[in-house]
């Protein structure tokens, strides 16, 4: 395993994109003491300490997928093997709180992941979701995913409304966050007005003959994770009917996931559900909403059928600027500082400052300058644990030369 003293060293002359604002700090060194941005100056003169040169590269803040599914044991491999080094898990098991605490012991490699608990919802939509349809239900449900160390509550829009308020009014009682794809039972403003936290999708927001409600919930401080990557998907493999196995970068998937794209994709193609989706429409209301919030994050919905876990985050990233006119500092905004801010937990992570955790991505190109420039990674760090790309490379290749018997999958 190839990696600088995972406790102290000095990275030399480094170009640091710190996301406080969109300039680069050229030239500069930083210092990284016990999984911690210890210090930042123009020179950091320390004797025995190792060092590493940066003549040339350049340093942001390690990247969020802000929603994945972690439904198999590989996919948090695949993410920080490709620069992630935080998540939100979107639906949380017994088996995916497992992998998180092995992940947090240093047993699994993985970025640090933050979970919702199970999907919750009033009628099964996905197999295996957890069912509530009374306010009695609804209340036992907060209480379990808080028990369970959970840190959100995830809904689907079929809970019946008297329930949904009761979930609404535990969580904020427990200070606990509800997120996911809103309620049918209630208007978007009652919705913003019980304090949900997070719409996951643009599919989620109010269509365009609405307008209003995009504003009001935009300027009520709803966050929205536009998720483009997965949105793209319906066009491309249930609308055109490409081959959902010939993505660039299919082949780092375990050959279980090339069956399950098929699966899933022929489904969505059965059930007609899609038939009368508009991509362009909906990239019409998020743009709407951005106009009135900056409330922003980047995420994929990784393994959805032609997601490919960790390289897909760098497709999302460009979708933001090509489709939403984001800069590529907007763009690498949602990708880092808003995710922490969204979790809240910013006072730690998602910038280059003292004190920060030392959670980075070391590239050979500027991305200020072409958003696509993030995929040029040649390290990522993660608590100060320096990883270069031949142990990036080694864990993918681990990860796609598995058997399918060796996938550990939930779903």
């Amino acid at each position: 395993m190839h990696r600088v003293d995972n406790s102290i060293y000095i990275l030399r002359h480094a170009n640091l994109i710190t996301m406080e604002n969109d300039q680069v700090l050229y030239d500069m060194d930083m210092f990284i003491a016990n999984g911690k941005i210890y210090k930042i100056a123009k020179h950091i003169d320390i004797s025995d300490v190792q060092e590493k040169d940066m003549t040339g590269k350049f340093i942001m803040p390690g990247l969020f997928d802000c929603h994945i599914h972690m439904d198999a044991d590989d996919i948090t491999e695949m993410l920080i093997a490709c620069g992630v080094t935080t998540a939100r898990n979107m639906w949380g098991m017994d088996e995916t709180q497992q992998w998180i605490r092995e992940i947090d012991r240093g047993e699994r490699p993985g970025p640090h992941v933050y979970s919702t608990g199970p999907l919750t919802d009033g009628v099964t939509y996905w197999e295996g979701s957890k069912i509530v349809q009374t306010p009695e239900e609804g209340h036992q449900a907060v209480i379990d995913c808080f028990r369970d160390g959970y840190q959100m509550v995830k809904t689907y829009p079929s809970i019946p409304r008297d329930a949904f308020f009761e979930i609404m009014r535990t969580a904020n009682e427990l200070g606990i966050k509800v997120v996911g794809h809103g309620n049918y039972n209630v208007s978007f403003r009652e919705l913003a007005e019980s304090g949900y936290y997070a719409l996951e999708h643009i599919s989620c927001l109010p269509d365009t003959q609405h307008e209003e409600d995009i504003i009001m919930l935009a300027e009520s401080g709803v966050w929205t994770c536009p998720t483009v990557e997965v949105a793209l998907t319906i066009e491309k493999f249930c609308h055109q009917r490409n081959d959902v196995c010939a993505v660039p970068y299919a082949e780092y998937m375990n050959p279980y996931w090339m069956k399950d794209w098929k699966k899933i994709t022929q489904w969505r193609i059965d059930k007609h559900r899609y038939d009368n989706y508009d991509f362009m429409e909906e990239i019409e209301r998020q743009k709407i909403f951005n106009k009135h919030s900056d409330r922003v994050m980047l995420g994929t919905d990784v393994p959805n059928p032609g997601v490919v876990g960790g390289f897909s985050i760098y497709n999302e990233l460009e979708h933001l600027v090509h489709y939403f006119g984001f800069t590529p500092y907007e763009a690498i905004k949602c990708g880092c500082v808003n995710g922490a801010k969204n979790l809240g937990i910013d006072d730690h992570v998602g910038m280059l400052k003292e004190g920060m955790d030392a959670d980075l991505l070391i590239m050979e190109k500027n991305p200020l300058e072409n958003v696509s420039n993030a995929r040029s990674y040649l390290a990522v760090v993660k608590d100060g644990c320096y990883h270069d790309k031949a142990w990036c490379e080694n864990v993918l290749d681990r990860v796609r030369n598995r058997t399918e018997d060796q996938i550990i999958a939930l779903m």
